[in-house]
């Protein structure tokens, strides 16, 4: 098998930029119709038109491959600007930023489960690409609560993502129903809420 090549576009000539998305875009149709664990690496290869042996050469394991679909599919949503362009308050913008997140899962739900797989991947080549993602999730909602000191809103940050995941892994374990999700997110919104109040005050 061919060496691996690089993964980060801004090294890869034209071409092998293009070629790597195709490969991408080709994981992301699979995985918005099946389950991620029934997917086969030789099936993305096939519906990207590329030997399987070259796509090795961009990714090293299945596992690989789809920390970067998960990455290029969820990156739009983190770069969404929802309090400038919509004139919201912090907590109307974190409440629609988690609303939409857990509507997408409603319409998605094997991409969350598979960034919920991938996100305990402690493979060298993945958990790199996962943090990458995380950050990129968190960086709009750590921004959004500039009335708090940057340690305190790193926290609650974390929290905000932390509470999300599980309540989409009670969802997908039939543990709670959407309703019951959507309440559960609406209540921590209201105890951000007050803490930005208190800080405000």
């Amino acid at each position: 098998m061919s060496a691996t090549i690089s993964t980060e576009q801004t090294e890869l000539p034209a071409y092998q930029v293009v070629r790597r998305q195709r490969i991408i875009d080709a994981g992301k149709e699979l995985l918005r119709a099946q389950d991620y664990d029934s997917i086969q690496i030789r099936d993305v290869a096939s519906a990207a038109n590329v030997a399987l042996g070259t796509l090795y050469r961009y990714f090293n394991s299945k596992e690989h491959l789809y920390a970067n679909v998960v990455y290029d599919w969820a990156l739009p949503f983190a770069q969404r600007k929802v309090a400038t362009d919509t004139g919201l308050s912090t907590t109307e913008a974190i409440s629609l930023r988690l609303r939409n997140a857990l509507s997408s899962f409603e319409k998605h739900p094997y991409f969350y489960k598979a960034i919920l797989q991938l996100r305990s991947s402690t493979a060298p080549d993945v958990a790199p690409v996962m943090a990458r993602l995380g950050e990129a999730l968190e960086a709009p909602i750590r921004a959004e609560m500039s009335a708090l000191d940057d340690a305190e809103a790193a926290d609650i940050t974390v929290m905000v993502w932390a509470v999300l995941l599980d309540v989409v892994s009670r969802v997908y374990l039939q543990d709670k129903t959407m309703e019951e999700a959507y309440g559960v997110l609406d209540r921590f919104v209201a105890l951000i809420q007050y803490r930005l109040e208190l800080a405000e005050a």
